[in-house]
């Protein structure tokens, strides 16, 4: 039964793909930043919203992640390594920075939207929408809202940041292969997806936020500080990996959402506007007084998920681990800090949670 469920939907994986492959090449045809991932994201995000039923490639996603992170993972060297320790104090500075600044923005977006503060919080912090998700949930809030503005924000970061960092100057960018060039006559590429696709399995039973990615990252980031001679990610695989991950993002924007919170969710865009604006002023200021790259920090600062700031980064030709490095300690801060912010921030639940 499972067998034959999965050959008819074959068809409409392949319909999808194709679809998300063309909007890919018109974006990229257009010369849009990030191009392959925002066009396959727009025009599954087309279809989806027609009420048609879209099919995506099962775990298409999750490998992809897995390429990203491999090919993220490569640049690191020793030298890569000292430089990020270094750089762990104002990792945390930054990005308590934003977290706090996020949480003052759900305070009025609480009273704007009309919704509890509970809510309005976890909708506001720059996390995982799973993992905010089931804090509103355990914590009284509305995890429906909260599922929903997580992913649209993801979804404007995605597409508005790639633009931002576009029309920076651009004697800012930092090349990223005055970082790393590795050696394509030692390990097949084979080796370290398959090692990394094991560990990927294992992070993803540990339920550990973005697993694939960082399985990708810690096997690519071994064989770098190991020093083993890998072959490096082509960028065909690049391409795959971003038609995979737009039509995913793309397929989940269901006209449900649309009709989820007419007042919230336009605020909740507004507050994403607005703590964008926020962490590239921030990023400037960073860049200005510690003599770091504008484009690495507007993405490493950007409230979005790591897989695509990561892909623009390396789009871009920026430190690409400096950027994986700053949403890493950023998810990692608010998974800690989520509950006792909410205790500080949003003590309250309101009326209509109280009694769930």
């Amino acid at each position: 039964m499972v067998q034959t469920d999965a050959l008819s939907s074959l068809p409409r994986i392949v319909g999808c793909l194709a679809l998300a492959a063309l909007g890919g090449m018109v974006a990229t045809w257009l010369h849009l930043p990030l191009g392959w991932l925002i066009g396959a994201l727009t025009a599954t995000a087309a279809l989806a919203l027609c009420t048609i039923e879209v099919k995506v490639l099962p775990y298409g996603r999750e490998l992809a992640q897995g390429v990203v992170g491999i090919a993220s993972g490569q640049r690191l060297t020793p030298e890569v390594a000292e430089q990020l320790l270094r750089l762990l104090p104002l990792m945390l500075a930054a990005t308590l920075s934003t977290i706090l600044f996020a949480c003052l923005q759900s305070g009025v977006l609480a009273r704007l939207a009309g919704v509890d503060r509970r809510t309005a919080l976890f909708s506001s912090l720059p996390g995982g929408v799973a993992e905010m998700a089931v804090l509103a949930d355990r914590y009284h809030g509305d995890p429906g809202l909260v599922s929903v503005g997580q992913f649209m924000r993801i979804l404007l970061v995605t597409l508005l940041i790639p633009q931002i960092v576009h029309v920076l100057p651009q004697e800012i960018f930092h090349a990223a292969s005055s970082i790393v060039s590795p050696n394509p006559t030692g390990w097949p590429l084979g080796t370290l997806c398959l090692i990394a696709i094991v560990v990927g399995l294992v992070f993803a039973r540990l339920r550990i936020p973005n697993g694939w990615l960082f399985a990708g990252i810690l096997v690519g980031g071994a064989a770098g500080l190991a020093h083993v001679q890998h072959a490096s990610v082509p960028t065909n695989a690049i391409v795959v990996a971003q038609v995979l991950i737009g039509a995913a993002l793309g397929a989940r924007c269901k006209p449900s959402l649309l009709k989820s919170g007419r007042v919230f969710l336009p605020l909740n865009l507004a507050g994403t506007v607005i703590l964008i604006g926020f962490t590239v002023v921030l990023g400037w200021a960073i860049s200005t007084f510690a003599g770091l790259s504008l484009v690495s920090l507007v993405l490493a600062l950007a409230p979005g998920g790591i897989t695509e700031m990561s892909l623009v980064a390396s789009s871009m030709q920026v430190d690409v681990l400096i950027v994986a490095a700053f949403h890493l300690v950023r998810l990692l801060l608010i998974i800690v800090l989520s509950v006792p912010l909410m205790h500080l921030f949003a003590n309250t639940p309101g009326p209509d949670q109280k009694h769930r």
